[in-house]
């Protein structure tokens, strides 16, 4: 029992070093941090959305009369009692405006909802009081605009769906409670509206017969791939890298490769190369097979996906060249930090543990934009996410089939000055006798335990 207690005792201080407890507490406090601004948008998303009216009928009009009760409601008493049945709140009427873009003028009623920030709007016709009475069903049609990146995205289209379903259920309790004894009238009674066409607005460009939640669905199988594959392609390559380092030191395989007649530059870009090579060839095979895989899933169901080509949401072949870009250099970036971890490891067991930093960088960002993107980000969220150099492959699909290309090209800026701080980095390292030595016989270390030593002198002589 002895032996055992004492085993893993020497096994416990091999893996938890300083580096390593680090590096844990780093991902708890990243995922809190993410856990935190996924729980502010999601209370976002549920919060009381604005939604605008196109009328050109009276709103103060009695609508329809409860023969049982007397009770006559208006369209604004409708749309009050619809709203307030989705969001539980004492004063829908804030939160319903009556648009002043004219009936039909698919522009102006765009242009509108965008400046105020509607989720949606409702455009009835005004012969709604007369249909009614004439057991005619009425025809709404519904405006959204696509905010792309995950699934917040399409939440405007379920407040679209339950506002307008509500709606239905309040008028037709009504008319169901005035037609007893009609049966043709009861049947119009149970759907006296009928959804009419849906109109979205993508990139300024009013698209007709579709829906925020049906472009999500369509951009889901390659907007969504794009953040798993490169999280996968970090952990593998990084994994990789840093053991590498640790089989390398523990076999005094390193050693031999530094002491030969070759620039450490060269030895580092070799080692880089070769490995951010491997790594795209890896993200090419993954994202073809996912694709693949994503397509033959999703191409037996229907009305939930749409032709994306019809709204100019494809990616073309500098699309693609402008992606493999942003994901090799991502890769490099991610084997520079590797390689800066792998320094410090002493064998490969330790090796393994310093995997942990780069999961987490890699993690935290695929699982923001699964739900968000980069615009519905508070500016100080921007700003870590942009930090973050895995985070700009994974958007880069989206902002290049949207033609934010602004953003990509500042994303290839960052990534290529990063990669060549990482390789002067790496090369510092790789020039000292760090690699050699361990981190405790550098320099800076070693002022640091003197200075402890000498308090410790003073304490005893104290």
């Amino acid at each position: 029992m002895n032996h055992l207690v004492n085993i893993t005792k020497k096994e416990l201080r091999e893996l938890l070093t300083p580096g390593t407890i680090a590096s844990i507490l780093i991902v708890v406090i990243m995922f809190s941090a993410l856990g935190t601004a996924m729980s502010g948008e999601s209370e976002k998303e549920s919060a009381p959305k604005e939604i605008g009216i196109v009328y050109t009928g009276d709103f103060s009009e009695t609508l329809i009369t409860d023969s049982a009760t007397s009770t006559s409601y208006t369209l604004q008493t409708v749309l009050e009692a619809a709203y307030k049945s989705v969001y539980g709140v004492d004063n829908p009427a804030d939160h319903i405006h009556v648009m002043t873009a004219a009936y039909g003028d698919s522009k102006a009623i765009s242009d509108e909802c965008a400046a105020n920030g509607y989720s949606v709007a409702l455009v009835i016709p005004a012969e709604l009081k007369t249909n009614l009475s004439g057991n005619i069903r009425t025809t709404v049609n519904m405006y959204y605009t696509y905010s792309h990146g995950g699934i917040f995205g399409s939440v405007s289209s379920l407040t679209g769906t339950v506002f307008m379903n509500n709606i239905n259920t309040i008028i037709s309790k009504v008319l169901i409670d005035n037609s007893t004894g009609n049966e043709d009238k009861t049947a119009f009674s149970m759907s006296p509206l009928s959804a009419g066409t849906d109109y979205t607005t993508i990139n300024g460009q009013i698209c007709e017969g579709v829906t925020p939640y049906q472009i999500f669905s369509s951009l889901m199988g390659q907007s969504m791939i794009i953040p798993i594959i490169v999280m996968i392609i970090i952990v593998m390559v990084g994994s990789v890298v840093i053991s590498s380092m640790g089989s390398e030191k523990e076999n005094k395989t390193l050693e031999t490769l530094l002491t030969m007649p070759i620039k450490r530059t060269t030895v580092v870009s070799g080692k880089l190369l070769a490995a951010a090579i491997m790594g795209l060839v890896y993200g090419v095979c993954y994202l073809a097979g996912m694709m693949m895989y994503s397509n033959g899933l999703t191409s037996g169901l229907s009305g939930t996906s749409v032709d994306l080509s019809k709204y100019g949401l494809v990616m073309d072949t500098l699309d693609w060249v402008i992606l493999m870009v942003v994901l090799f250099l991502a890769i490099f970036c991610a084997l520079g930090i590797c390689m800066i971890l792998g320094a410090f490891t002493k064998n490969y067991k330790m090796a393994q543990t310093m995997t942990l930093p780069i999961s987490g960088l890699a993690i935290i960002p695929m699982f923001i934009f699964m739900f968000t993107s980069w615009e519905n980000l508070p500016a100080i969220g921007q700003a870590v996410v942009f930090a973050i150099p895995f985070s700009h492959p994974m958007m880069a699909m989206d902002n290049l089939m949207f033609g934010d290309m602004m953003l990509v090209a500042e994303g290839i800026a960052y990534l290529a000055i990063l990669d060549i701080v990482m390789i002067l980095i790496t090369v510092k390292i790789y020039n000292s006798d760090i690699l050699i030595t361990g981190l405790e016989q550098s320099k800076f270390f070693g002022r640091l335990s003197r200075m402890f030593k000498r308090k410790e002198e003073e304490n005893e002589y104290r």
